[in-house]
């Protein structure tokens, strides 16, 4: 049985080294900053009907490359920590016509703020994918944050 459990972990570490999302599933690496919870950007695509597998293929690729080509305003480094995707395998049937996913981490809202907003390489990115999604969907997060900050009139 223990070594049944140390294989499975080796495998996992094997699989997973090179990823850190799937390392902070794992608990194993921390999913904050210095300054607090990690922004986590979770994009679904729904191409248009008769889009060729190439044009799917280019943007899902563009995609991937937001975390080298978006730069930092100030410092004009990357700022996106981490960026993985893929298509959907879900046998749930939940989908509602979404077939790939993506998931983007940030340092802090701000970060994320100047990406959705300002950003030109994703300006320019969104321009470009918009001529073949049907529809896209985001939703955002901070790690175990499940209710907003109390308000002052609340307390």
């Amino acid at each position: 049985m223990i070594l049944l459990f140390l294989v499975s972990l080796l495998v996992t570490f094997h699989q997973t080294e090179s990823n850190p999302f799937l390392w902070s599933i794992a608990g194993l690496v921390p999913t904050t900053s210095s300054i607090g919870p990690l922004v986590t950007h979770v994009v679904l695509f729904q191409f248009k009907n008769g889009v060729n597998p190439t044009g799917i293929k280019s943007i899902n690729a563009q995609m991937l490359a937001l975390k080298k080509t978006c730069k930092h305003p100030v410092t004009g480094k990357q700022y996106i920590k981490y960026i993985s995707g893929g298509l959907d395998n879900s046998k749930e049937g939940l989908q509602n016509g979404m077939t790939h996913a993506f998931v983007l981490q940030f340092e802090n809202t701000e970060d994320r703020d100047y990406y959705v907003d300002e950003d030109p390489a994703h300006a320019a990115f969104k321009k470009q994918a918009a001529a073949i999604l049907e529809k896209s969907q985001v939703i955002d997060f901070k790690d175990n944050v499940f209710f907003p900050p109390a308000s002052p009139k609340a307390q």
